[in-house]
């Protein structure tokens, strides 16, 4: 007897891509937990220990941290308010970031087959640097455009296209953006180029954003690529 297995068949993302740029928190490091216990820390030292939903917390990733501070603690000083998220942050890194499962291995042999990848990032550069020494990724990537390395950080443009001028893609439709979230996908369109959201955090996507494409895993990523 013969056994006749279907296999599940990939649609594959366009062959013309040759940069790959990343959002960080929520697509490639698993920060949440970082996010939650040092908002929960401020809550309590600046805000009587009035705290947000975790659940709400989650959707902090992704706009730049100085909004989310003047939003959640209106009234203090905000280069006070960013020096304290900082100094508290620091020390839970590497207590609680992680990268999501298979990015390493994904990204690695992304790299080797010619992908010029970058990360385009609200988090500041110093803290994108501990993030990538945590989770084992330093010098993996070819480019790091932060918030504190342009003007306009996302979801302005300027920070994708700062990015893919470094990496020398002249050509933007060569260009893929991958982010977890609205602000990465009005970023990517203020840039005009491709985006791709993923769906491996806890952030549910609002089905009224129309993606490139969408992705459940970094294997999923690169089977399609390949």
């Amino acid at each position: 007897l013969h056994c006749s297995i279907k296999r599940k068949k990939w649609w594959k993302l366009p062959n013309k891509y040759q940069v790959l740029l990343f959002d960080l928190d929520g697509t490639v490091a698993d920060t949440d937990e970082m996010i939650v216990q040092t908002m929960n820390i401020l809550y309590d030292l600046y805000r009587d220990g009035k705290r947000s939903p975790r659940e709400e917390i989650y959707y902090f990733s992704g706009p730049p941290i100085y909004d989310t501070l003047n939003k959640e603690f209106p009234g203090c000083d905000m280069k006070f308010m960013h020096n304290e998220f900082r100094r508290v942050s620091v020390e839970l890194y590497p207590k609680t970031v992680t990268a999501y499962p298979h990015a390493k291995e994904t990204l690695i042999s992304l790299k080797n087959k010619g992908y010029k990848l970058g990360i385009v990032t609200n988090k500041i550069h110093s803290s994108t640097l501990l993030c990538l020494k945590v989770i084992g990724l330093e010098g993996i990537f070819d480019s790091l455009v932060c918030y504190d390395d342009v003007s306009n950080p996302k979801p302005h443009g300027e920070p994708i296209l700062k990015a893919a001028n470094e990496l020398g893609a002249s050509d933007l439709s060569k260009v893929l953006y991958i982010g977890d979230n609205k602000t990465d996908l009005d970023a990517a369109n203020n840039a005009g180029v491709d985006c791709a959201l993923i769906s491996w955090g806890p952030r549910v996507l609002d089905k009224n954003l129309k993606p490139s494409f969408t992705i459940a895993s970094f294997e999923e990523l690169e089977r399609r690529l390949s």
